[in-house]
């Protein structure tokens, strides 16, 4: 078990916004998400895989690298394991079933369709997405099987935004039980998110669930263990032990 302290501190780091989540298997080097340039992140994993360990990590370094004005974070935890765990001034808001999940959405929505590129603006202001104002939208979800279960998901109006993240401040992390993960590989989040080659995480599974993330195959782990996919590794596909921060 890696315990969230040993992380980098945001002054130890390359870049101050990288959000740590725990170090590689071959140099035990830290492993951090770059919502810059890679903005959303999905995991799979069996039950105890250390999903909701995982979210409570990217969670808190979120928070701890972004001011209120600059973050705020939705947070989708229908089975309220993180209840009380995000009490700072970053909550947007903390959804617990899908009719309330739904105005949220709604109203996510329509603030990002304000924040798409007009005709008028400039290739200059594209550059550096100057033409709004306003935070970074993290919508953080915990067990997305129960959350958009087969034909029906809340978070559904937001798929046409994933493939403009980066330009409209998006940016969406969901963990998924890989029991029956297959049948979400097409659905309109994750599988926009595997269209656009957003990061994954294939924590420890069932060998018969299949590929999940990327090409990697499905089997059993050590919690917190995983093979993170992601254009940002060089080398290709790396084993990480992510970090954990112990319940209150």
């Amino acid at each position: 078990m890696l315990p969230y302290q040993q992380l980098p501190r945001p002054e130890q780091q390359p870049k101050p916004k990288l959000v740590p989540v725990g170090i590689n298997e071959d140099g035990l080097h830290p492993v951090y998400l770059d919502f810059n340039s890679e903005p959303n992140f999905y995991a799979f994993g069996e039950r105890e895989s250390g999903k909701t360990a995982l979210l409570r990590t990217i969670v808190r370094g979120i928070t701890e690298r972004y001011t209120p004005k600059e973050a705020l974070i939705l947070l989708v935890d229908y089975r309220r394991t993180m209840l009380g765990f995000l009490n700072t001034g970053h909550l947007l808001e903390y959804a617990v079933g899908a009719d309330q999940l739904k105005g949220n959405v709604k109203d996510i929505a329509a603030s990002l369709k304000k924040r798409l590129p007009g005709p008028d603006v400039t290739q200059e202001q594209l550059k550096d997405r100057s033409w709004w104002k306003g935070p970074e939208l993290f919508v953080i979800v915990d067990d997305y099987e129960l959350v958009a279960p087969q034909g029906n998901n809340p978070l559904a109006p937001l798929a046409e935004f994933v493939p403009v993240s980066n330009d409209v401040g998006l940016h969406i992390v969901l963990a998924r039980n890989s029991g029956g993960g297959s049948k979400s590989l097409y659905e309109p989040i994750i599988g926009k998110m595997r269209e656009t080659s957003a990061p994954g995480l294939a924590m420890s599974a069932n060998k018969d669930d299949g590929q999940l993330v990327a090409n990697i195959k499905s089997r059993p782990l050590p919690p917190g263990r995983g093979t993170l996919v992601s254009r940002s590794l060089r080398a290709g596909p790396q084993m990480i032990q992510t970090a954990f921060i112990q319940p209150e």
